[in-house]
């Protein structure tokens, strides 16, 4: 079956459910990408409109899938309530760059972690992946937590990486590879 066939998957994991996004979503975008945190650490348009969010659970998301990524909706498993979103973009020669956010009043509670986890070891395994990479502001506490959190690697900081909004700014890289699995890959195929 060719790429642009596939289904995106739902992935279950404990107390999160990573699912495609659907149009009933955007309400719940769209307020979660108000969030001054959201905007100030990730590529989200600033301001942030209606419109932005219809695009992204439909045409951004549905791009990134034929592209080889993958932007899932992190939904908790108990409520059904979004709780933020995570994206593998860029996924070329093996590798895949994460991007996340988390609905402001459900952050702590170590949904965006577990999601992480999640998509992490599916790309690796499922997916065949090399290498998952992720870049984070330093001074961005919270995100820096997660990828720790999740097993992530700090491999160090990479000066005037990325522009955001016209500044340049450092980044932190954190990886994850397939021997960072260790067991749970074998016992994945068992």
């Amino acid at each position: 079956m060719s790429r642009a066939r596939e289904c995106q998957p739902t992935l279950n994991g404990t107390n999160v459910i990573i699912r495609p996004w659907h149009i009933d979503d955007a309400d719940a975008v769209y307020a979660a990408c108000q969030d001054s945190a959201i905007q100030r650490w990730t590529t989200v348009p600033s301001p942030y409109g209606r419109s932005d969010a219809i695009d992204y659970v439909t045409s951004i998301a549905a791009s990134a899938w034929m592209d080889g990524g993958g932007i899932f909706a992190i939904v908790v498993a108990a409520t059904g309530r979004v709780a933020g979103s995570i994206g593998a973009h860029r996924m070329a020669a093996g590798v895949a760059h994460i991007g996340y956010w988390s609905v402001p009043d459900l952050r702590g509670n170590g949904f965006v972690t577990e999601a992480l986890r999640i998509v992490t070891r599916w790309f690796l395994i499922e997916r065949r992946g090399a290498r998952v990479e992720l870049v984070v502001e330093p001074a961005n506490g919270a995100s820096t937590r997660v990828a720790e959190r999740a097993g992530f690697t700090f491999e160090g900081i990479l000066r005037q990486w990325m522009d955001l909004r016209g500044r340049r700014i450092d980044v932190a890289m954190y990886s994850f590879i397939p021997t960072d699995i260790g067991g749970a890959l074998r016992d994945s195929h068992s």
